[in-house]
């Protein structure tokens, strides 16, 4: 990407689309480079909590609002589809005059458009959000995603808490655990907030219903992956709930 900078064509117009990128990557000699030969447009992901005031400012845009029971019904409704939430909220404007919008009228009228990925679902685990992580798990069942990589991104998230609250409890720094887990961006955020919730015991036992749940897939065992996998996430995101 340097060298492509360094000998642009004026010519040819190229158009890199790139993943959310961290602190350390966006200082780097190759993203300075590009960003002062290029337009850098950010679009960075509505996230669940930032979603109510999102579709609420939406709505002030075509004169209506709600309260925030309403915000948050909608929000769920539409979580990581913010293409079909605008085209949602639109909608509200077609069959409701400006002004104040009833949880009634926007129930009655707003489709489940939710998507759902394994990312968000480890997410709400280690946020500690039962009801979401269920809600998702839920979710992802519906669309058929399968259960053996569930039960991978839950796991993987099951070890970094493992191993990044046993060397706290050895006596490591809480930032140099993250790191030597090799855990970065909001993923960190979340794991420092679980590793206070989860402590070594806890993860590990955790881990071993993980293994049980993978014979499962596997079909080494019998049983419903699918309640096991609940079982193993509520239990996680409970930790330390008192």
């Amino acid at each position: 990407l340097q060298e492509h900078c360094e000998n642009l064509n004026a010519d040819t117009l190229t158009l890199i689309s790139l993943p959310k990128l961290d602190g350390t990557a966006m200082k780097s000699k190759w993203f300075t480079a590009l960003a002062q030969h290029a337009t850098v447009i950010s679009a960075d992901e509505v996230s669940i909590n930032a979603l109510p005031a999102w579709i609420a400012g939406r709505l002030k845009r075509q004169e209506q609002s709600a309260d925030t029971d309403t915000l948050a019904f909608l929000a769920q409704k539409v979580e990581g589809n913010l293409l079909a939430a605008f085209q949602e909220i639109q909608k509200l404007a077609l069959l409701f005059p400006a002004g104040p919008l009833s949880f009634e009228q926007v129930k009655d009228s707003v489709m489940d458009v939710a998507r759902y990925d394994v990312f968000k679902l480890s997410e709400a685990m280690l946020a500690g959000d039962a009801e979401r992580y269920v809600r998702i798990l839920e979710g992802l069942r519906a669309e058929g995603t399968a259960t053996v990589l569930i039960l991978w991104a839950v796991a993987e998230d099951i070890r970094a808490l493992a191993k990044v609250s046993r060397a706290v409890q050895q006596g490591s720094n809480l930032s140099g655990a993250l790191r030597d887990a090799r855990v970065w961006g909001i993923r960190q955020k979340l794991l420092e907030r679980a590793v206070r919730r989860f402590n070594p015991t806890f993860a590990e036992r955790a881990l071993k219903q993980a293994a049980q749940i993978d014979r499962l897939v596997k079909g080494l065992r019998q049983g419903d992956v699918w309640d096991e996998l609940l079982q193993l996430g509520v239990r996680c995101a409970r930790a330390g709930a008192r």
